[in-house]
């Protein structure tokens, strides 16, 4: 039996060291924002592993003392989930490695100095964790009780953390996000020895609210925009995973792999380990393989009709024109004509697609936020 070979590519979980590729310089600028305790706003389409890069940061580049609260607010709908992301992430980064159930009754004592506003205890159940229960049911209140509390034990200790916090921009949708934006703010601003980063794919949400004067979080961090991985390093770094498998792939192949997916990490992760996993020791894989594996993968994406069938008719047509002609000259006069479209119509369709973040414009170009739909709407 021939002997199996451990598929290095990973698409569809946050990723560290082997599986991370790339990104020094972002590393770098990252951690030095981190220890001089500089609040940072970074933002990039989704799918480019803005996670991953915070996920590889906290992990292998800053020093194991720094508490570390890694919390992701995608999927929260009210500002009491909002407040149990977030005393979930503070609890488990004071816990860290802790499985001592006498220092951990010990910590949770200790730490009810600092917390006056919750009461604090240590849970069992399914495993031991520090739990930060609220005494008063005013969310908004809560949220602050709870960041106060964690840089007034920060401060006593004299420890250093970050906080980041990926899809941030969702606060906005929330209801009374004003009221929530300026509890953050107030506490936020009064801040020691912690930083926080800011994560979100709605580029437009997210800016709009550091940016925006009359908005409680004006000017409180640094804006970092997090492009693809270099094109040179992430060849250099598939190539030499897919030889473990003595498997090649020339530069023009990856090359063209990158600027079909506008080098989504996802993507040429997922076409990568596609190759690893089928094809044999010595293959060369040449552009026509790469396409080959892209059409397997549109192929098989049955959610896309139903996706694109949310949009109206002039959206539909809107994306088909981005698609086809590669996001560029959008009004052109031929287009108009060809999809039976007025440029007013057209101009109000490429605007709602941008707000809800369907597509993404840079440099005049627009781009699909899902690389696969575009790819899609090119063979419909």
């Amino acid at each position: 039996m021939a002997k199996y070979i451990k598929n290095p590519f990973r698409f569809d979980t946050e990723v560290s060291g082997t599986h991370f590729c790339g990104r020094k310089k972002d590393i770098k600028r990252l951690v030095g924002y981190i220890y001089n305790g500089t609040n940072v706003i970074m933002f990039a389409k989704r799918r480019l592993g803005k996670s991953s890069l915070v996920k590889e940061i906290f992990q292998n580049h800053l020093d194991r003392k720094i508490l570390k609260a890694h919390i992701d607010i995608y999927s929260v709908s009210n500002i009491k989930e909002l407040y149990e992301k977030l005393k979930e992430g503070i609890a488990e980064s004071i816990k860290a490695n802790e499985s001592s159930l006498d220092k951990l009754q010990a910590m949770a004592a200790t730490l009810q100095s600092y917390f006056g506003g919750a009461k604090i205890s240590l849970v069992l159940n399914p495993s031991p964790s520090l739990e930060i229960e609220p005494m008063a049911k005013v969310y908004d209140e809560a949220i602050g009780d709870l960041l106060e509390g964690y840089f007034k034990y920060l401060e006593s200790k004299n420890l250093h953390a970050v906080i980041a916090i990926d899809e941030f921009q969702k606060i906005v949708s929330l209801p009374d996000n004003d009221k929530i934006e300026e509890v953050l703010r107030t506490v936020i601003s009064k801040r020691k020895n912690c930083a926080f980063i800011f994560t979100g794919s709605r580029r437009n949400w997210l800016l709009s609210m550091f940016n925006s004067p009359d908005r409680p979080f004006y000017k409180l961090g640094i804006e970092h925009h997090l492009g693809p991985i270099d094109e040179k390093v992430f060849y250099a770094w598939v190539l030499g995973n897919l030889k473990k498998k003595d498997i090649f792939i020339n530069e023009d192949a990856f090359s063209y792999l990158y600027s079909e997916s506008h080098g989504e990490t996802r993507f040429i992760q997922l076409i990568s380990y596609m190759i690893f996993e089928d094809e044999k020791p010595l293959s060369m894989i040449d552009k026509k393989t790469v396409q080959t594996y892209i059409d397997k993968i549109v192929a098989n994406a049955f959610s896309l009709p139903t996706y694109f069938n949310t949009f109206t008719i002039v959206q539909q047509n809107a994306l088909k024109i981005i698609a086809r002609h590669k996001g560029v000259d959008i009004y052109a006069a031929k287009n108009l004509e060809a999809y039976g479209v007025k440029k007013g119509s057209l101009q109000g369709a490429i605007k709602k697609l941008l707000d809800i973040g369907a597509i993404y414009e840079e440099n005049r170009v627009y781009y699909f936020e899902n690389v696969e739909l575009g790819m899609w709407l090119r063979t419909v």
